[in-house]
């Protein structure tokens, strides 16, 4: 009985000590899984109503903007003015040589004053039956060609030189002096008065389709990015550019800030009213992407469960600054590996961590 006792108190004393290794043996494989998780930052998936909208970059110009040329042929003999310089309504910009013009002036003014006079000595002539009263009319008619063609000429020489129609600036200078310029050819482009600015984008034919005349856009400047702009679409080209493909749009803005000049580029968020937002669209940090394959990615989900992530390929939409949309491939609250991606593999073991730089120097390496 004596031995019996003994044996089942060896057996109990060997069972703890069974029990206490495994436990022990258990802390250490969690101790040796937390030393190796790889510390990442997460970012949860947000839902993009702002994924249905139409990104267009341009380039701010005035509201209203005149291309000023010359209704003649001609040398160009003075250009006052260039790129960039204000302008006075009424300032004489640029002239046209104007030997050539002058003398069909006075060619047409000596053709004026020839059938005045040859009417002058008909019509005495009529009264004494001398000529026939076709004769005198005829003369009157060359009389009256001679004054319209003087007039044309004398029209012609007033637009032989550019004059300011507004206070404005130069946008565009098209010409030079001594150069030879075709009637009509632009030679400064200016914008006229205190009028408002515009945004001239180009967007796709797959863009264009989704918006309408009236849809609200968001516009921020290149040189002033912290000062965004609110604006509508008031026009769209029916015909694509021949050169780029795409089709010209004009948004007209509310107001710009102060110092920002036509010429001056921006991007455009347009909104359009028309077209359903999607549910299923996401936005995550770019930086959770891993490599892109077309219309698709690979990014890292995050298990919560298991404090593990896996590898998943989702379909993606637009880039708006840091973050990218996803259209397909990711559900609703989902956490993505934002920082650390390219330390894991799938099914890796992660710490979740709010300082990356803190957290590598103590991880050691991943086996």
């Amino acid at each position: 009985m004596s031995v019996s006792r003994g044996l089942l108190g060896v057996l109990a004393i060997l069972s703890a000590g069974l029990t206490l290794s495994a436990c022990g043996e258990k802390q250490d494989e969690a101790a040796a899984g937390e030393r190796n998780a790889v510390p990442v930052l997460l970012a949860t998936a947000r839902l993009a109503p702002e994924s249905s909208d139409v990104m267009a970059y341009g380039q701010l110009r005035s509201d209203k903007e005149a291309g000023l040329s010359f209704k003649i042929a001609g040398l160009v003999k003075t250009l006052k003015v260039d790129t960039g310089d204000r302008v006075t309504k009424g300032e004489i910009l640029a002239e046209l040589d104007q030997r050539e013009i002058n003398a069909e002036a006075a060619r047409a003014a000596y053709a004026t004053e020839k059938a005045r006079r040859d009417l002058a000595r008909l019509e005495p002539l009529l009264a004494k039956g001398f000529v026939s009263q076709q004769r005198v009319q005829d003369a009157k008619s060359a009389l009256d060609m001679a004054v319209a063609d003087r007039q044309r000429v004398e029209f012609d020489r007033s637009l032989a030189r550019i004059v300011a129609p507004a206070d404005g600036i130069v946008l565009t200078r098209h010409a030079d002096i001594n150069e030879i310029v075709a009637a009509g050819a632009p030679v400064l482009t200016v914008s006229q008065g205190t009028a408002g600015y515009i945004l001239k984008a180009g967007v796709s034919d797959r863009d264009v389709a989704q918006l309408a005349i009236g849809d609200p856009a968001r516009v921020a400047l290149d040189a002033f990015p912290d000062k965004p702009v609110v604006g509508t679409v008031r026009r769209m080209s029916a015909m694509s550019d021949a050169r780029t493909g795409t089709f010209e749009i004009e948004i007209a803005l509310d107001g710009v800030p102060a110092g920002a000049e036509s010429g001056f580029m921006g991007e455009a968020r347009i909104t359009p009213r028309t077209k359903p937002v999607s549910a299923g669209h996401f936005a995550i940090p770019a930086s959770a992407i891993l490599e892109g394959h077309g219309s698709t990615a690979n990014i890292y989900v995050y298990d919560p469960t298991h404090s593990t992530v896996r590898l998943a390929r989702v379909s993606v939409g637009n880039i708006s600054g840091d973050e990218v949309v996803v259209t397909a491939g990711l559900a609703a609250d989902a956490q993505v590996v934002s920082a650390g991606a390219p330390y894991l593999r799938d099914g890796a073991k992660v710490k979740v961590v709010t300082d990356l730089a803190a957290e590598r120097p103590a991880a050691g390496p991943r086996t």
